[in-house]
């Protein structure tokens, strides 16, 4: 199905690295869940008012917060219809990045909407709980709940198929979201057959209310999710290790590193790197070296890119074995532990090593990270008993990708 729409209503849909592509495919999402929710919510209130009536206008908490959501989710494919819009803009000269992350903006404004809107029906289904107040369900709940249900799994499903095919964060959380509102719907029709079967009115704003955190936790998860790229997430290590893997199969060059990935919404990146390159090669050489990595990545990625080129020794035996030593041995500190940018610089009695070194976060929160002062330590015991003074001077990374 995801498929078909997308045929009909994308010009080259398969062209998901072109921006117009792309937000055609967040609008395509954007209309489909205003048309469904609002179908969905339609028939919720209806439900709610025909019950209500039937209960001297007691109206049922689970119901009215199945309502609420469906109305919240169509009030965020509004906001993911306009934030896809404004972020289809060109850079000007206020955004000169481009208006891409409008797309992470409108999904955290959605999933704050999302967890007043269960706030509210968590306060008014604790006041039914405290009243006492009881709904008694009928069948035709039971076949709305289950048409619904029915709904938001397709509605799941359409916008899961759109998400990876553009890798939207946004499509991903209203996809997420969609399979969370059939657990929800789910237990409210469960518990209705329950009423129905067993005359258990008094379930009614319980359910409200487990209804309501659930909202609230799907709410809270999608702040933390859209909120992570807008404070600067790590960049994707898999875009990364291709632009690397790239960039070193280029003959002349010997190695890569400092990494740097700027993301300013989905498919907008700004991304330098360090290239080492033989010392021999000239600096005209080099510049066109770097020329040239940069259009071929602009053509294939569509990033803007820029390639510093590092000198390096290349073929010398005594600065190769220097460098693997050194590297085993903080190996022996810290496995993750990297140097690059190696270089010697020989004198009578003391010898200078010159490197950069790339420091790994930890895995473990209550893990410590290795220290500068605990590199330097390791170094100077190894080389302590050699027949020269060896000096290290070290320059401290760490990784903007893992």
């Amino acid at each position: 199905m995801v498929t078909l729409f997308r045929k009909i209503f994308i010009k080259n849909y398969n062209d998901v690295q072109n921006q117009k592509v792309r937000a055609a495919h967040g609008k395509l999402g954007a209309w489909f869940g205003i048309f469904t929710n609002f179908l969905l919510a339609l028939m919720k209130l209806t439900l709610a008012v025909l019950l209500a009536r039937q209960n001297n206008w007691v109206f049922s908490a689970a119901i009215i917060g199945d309502t609420i959501n469906n109305f919240s989710d169509m009030a965020s494919s509004i906001i993911t219809l306009v934030g896809f819009r404004i972020s289809e803009k060109p850079a000007d000269k206020e955004h000169p990045f481009g208006h891409q992350r409008i797309e992470y903006i409108a999904g955290l404004f959605v999933a704050v909407l999302v967890v007043v809107a269960a706030g509210e029906l968590l306060i008014q289904s604790v006041e039914k709980i405290i009243a006492g107040e009881e709904i008694t369900f009928d069948v035709l709940t039971i076949v709305i709940l289950g048409v619904s249900i029915a709904m938001k799994a397709m509605q799941g499903l359409f916008y899961r198929g759109l998400a990876k095919a553009i890798d939207s964060s946004t499509l991903k959380s209203a996809a997420l979201d969609s399979f969370g509102d059939c657990l929800s719907t789910g237990v409210i029709l469960i518990s209705a057959a329950l009423s129905l079967i067993f005359s258990w009115g008094f379930l009614d704003p319980y359910l409200g209310l487990a209804v309501s955190l659930f909202i609230i936790y799907s709410g809270i998860r999608m702040i933390i999710e859209t909120s992570s790229p807008l404070i600067g997430e790590a960049a994707d290590i898999t875009f990364v290790d291709k632009i690397v893997k790239d960039v070193l199969a280029h003959e002349k060059i010997e190695g890569v590193h400092d990494v740097i990935c700027h993301s300013y919404g989905p498919n907008s990146y700004f991304v330098s790197l360090h290239a080492e390159i033989n010392q021999d090669v000239s600096f005209v050489d080099a510049h066109e070296i770097a020329d040239e990595l940069e259009d071929e990545m602009k053509k294939k990625y569509g990033i803007v890119i820029t390639v510093h080129m590092d000198p390096i020794a290349v073929g010398d035996p005594v600065t190769d074995a220097f460098h693997k030593e050194v590297a085993d041995t903080l190996k022996e500190l810290d496995p993750k532990i990297s140097i690059h940018d190696f270089r010697l610089v020989p004198g009578v009695e003391t010898e200078k090593m010159i490197f950069d070194v790339l420091l790994p976060y930890e895995d473990k929160k209550d893990a410590k990270p290795v220290c500068e002062e605990a590199v330097y330590e390791c170094l100077n015991k190894h080389f302590a008993n050699r027949d020269k003074k060896y000096v290290f001077q070290l320059k401290f990374d760490r990784p903007f990708a893992e």
